[in-house]
């Protein structure tokens, strides 16, 4: 009897044990979050050495690497939130803008300092924007077209005045460009901004600070002064490698622990070591076939929607690319705010591309090639030579052979094929936008009636439609307005289809599976999905909010577990 007794009671108290083992797990597990905490080194490879880190001298088209780091170093008077909306930095708010949407006053922040402890004031973003106003600036030339036709003045020591020329939506956007310190460069003649130690060890006002710098590496050291707190992880420290074969080896070592490269890059296919994850967001660029309009055939607007339904983008993307770009089909990239999800694409279809083509009177030839009186449906598609277009051109010349179209393919250099767009000398062009931003207003250069001789309107594309709602979408502050027009300009570009917009690149970005605080994907719980909508604007834009990061983490309880 007592022995039974006995029996009972262990069981009992095993059973409680477990029952009070599975409440605190799933109390821990359920209620319990990750509170960040100061420490850690994070180790980036990349595969090319800064050019110039003084943004007045520095193009981030052309030297990705200082636009890396100047994302770390300095500060705009704006910056780009996650939803590509501009949002306040070194701005203490949102600026007082005038009736007429010419006139931003901008008050700024009192708490900010330099690296080297000197106080930030209006003082360094005149200077600085009035540098940008130089000749001699040579840094993003979308920074200067803008700030070239505005007047700046200091209000007093913590407030600036921007008047422009006339309204333009894009311009707090724009308000993004890095503040430099007017105490280091004022006296410096513009002619010397590359060549003074600031482009090579710069002072900024952003969350980290330069510690040491050498031909291998750059170290980067938390900014304990930063106006919204120091950041959590302690050091950022950039390698460099000769070729992402090298840089994949040293990930798989152990001796760095993030890289990042396009989706179409071969290192794509490498798993990514453990302890690793690698979410993937889409970036701000876009392949396009762009239509020469001017030519004789490509001027009819039936054509072109049959040349449309006859090319299965899917199949293209499948097939050239295994997937690894996301279909676009409008000009306006999903992840900006006034893309519309809802829009309708042409749907492929070969039959009736055909039927179209039979219906404009292009019967197919004896060699296979449709003819219309004296016109056979040949068109000559140029591109550059990288692999991944020879191949997508390839594809589209296979595609529209089948229903009588013959397409021939010529391959120049990069360079030697932007020549060509510039001077409308294509047929048709299959090619790539880069660094689009934040701000649908680029879509005004490319597609508005007035670009289309000597701007990027390639294309030739003159409608009054589009005209109108491009203007509109420059001038009116207020988003409803803007998206309104967007939309209009959206669904006229569908209808007359001036181009195919093919595909956009994503980002691939191997990291440390515990690295928490990223804006663009959820790294823990999903570390291979598409962050979709986010966009990064720029492969700098994945560091936008580095503050925020955190290796080290303690698990916190937060509710009323009773």
């Amino acid at each position: 009897m007592a022995r039974r007794i006995r029996w009972q009671i262990l069981i009992a108290s095993v059973s409680s044990i477990l029952v009070l083992g599975l409440i605190s797990y799933l109390a821990l597990t359920t209620t319990a979050i990750a509170r960040p905490l100061s420490g850690g080194v994070y180790v980036e490879g990349l595969l090319a050495l800064p050019q110039s880190l003084n943004p007045l001298v520095s193009n981030p088209a052309q030297d990705q690497t200082s636009a890396d780091l100047q994302t770390l170093l300095f500060d705009g008077l704006m910056r780009t939130g996650p939803d590509g909306l501009a949002e306040p930095a070194l701005a203490q708010s949102w600026p007082e803008v005038s009736e007429d949407g010419t006139v931003y006053t901008f008050a700024l922040r009192q708490n900010v300092v330099w690296h080297d402890g000197t106080p930030f004031t209006a003082d360094d973003v005149v200077f600085t924007m009035r540098a940008v106003q130089s000749p001699a600036f040579t840094g993003n030339p979308a920074t200067a077209e803008l700030w070239r036709n505005v007047l700046i003045d200091k209000v007093d020591d913590y407030t600036v005045r921007v008047t422009l020329t006339s309204p333009a939506a894009p311009f707090l956007n724009l308000a993004t460009f890095p503040i430099v310190p007017s105490h280091i460069l004022d006296a410096v003649p513009p002619q010397e901004w590359s060549t003074v130690s600031f482009s090579r060890e710069p002072i900024g006002t952003g969350p980290y600070q330069m510690n040491e710098v050498t031909s291998e590496y750059i170290l980067l050291e938390a900014n304990p002064t930063y106006y919204e707190d120091r950041p959590f992880i302690d050091s950022i420290e950039f390698r460099f490698f000769n070729s992402y074969q090298e840089a994949t080896a040293a990930l798989v070592r152990g001796e760095i622990n993030s890289l990042g490269f396009l989706s179409t890059n071969e290192q794509y296919r490498v798993t990514p070591p453990p302890g690793n994850a690698r979410p993937e967001v889409l970036l701000d660029t876009y392949t396009i076939l762009t239509f020469n309009l001017r030519d004789d055939l490509l001027v009819d607007e039936q054509l072109r929607q049959a040349l449309a339904t006859g090319l299965d983008k899917d199949v293209l993307i499948e097939q050239t690319l295994d997937n690894r770009v996301s279909r676009i089909d409008t000009p306006i990239l999903p992840g900006w705010w006034v893309a519309n999800p809802e829009l309708s694409w042409y749907e492929a279809d070969q039959q009736a591309a055909a039927d179209a083509l039979d219906a404009l009177g292009y019967a197919v030839g004896n060699d296979g090639v449709r003819v219309r009186g004296e016109s056979a449906l040949e068109f000559l598609l140029i591109t550059d030579d990288v692999p991944e277009r020879v191949a997508v051109a390839q594809e589209i010349s296979r595609q529209w052979g089948e229903i009588g179209i013959r397409v021939e393919i010529e391959q120049f250099a990069s360079a030697t094929l932007q020549q060509r767009l510039q001077e409308r000398d294509f047929v048709l062009a299959l090619h790539g936008w880069q660094r689009l931003g934040p701000d649908p207003d680029v879509t005004f250069a490319q597609w508005h009636s007035s670009n289309a001789e000597t701007g990027f309107n390639y294309a030739g594309l003159e409608d009054e439609q589009i005209d109108e709602a491009l203007l509109n979408g420059r001038r009116d502050r207020q988003i409803p307005a803007r998206l309104s027009s967007y939309t209009a300009f959206q669904e006229r570009w569908v209808e007359l289809v001036p181009s195919i917009t093919l595909y956009q690149q994503r980002y691939a970005y191997t990291v440390p599976a515990d690295l928490g605080g990223l804006s663009f994907a959820q790294v823990a719980n999903a570390p291979t999905e598409l962050a979709l909508p986010q966009l990064l604007f720029g492969r700098e834009d994945r560091l936008r909010n580095t503050a925020q990061w955190f290796l080290n983490s303690e698990r916190e309880i937060r509710g009323d577990l009773r």
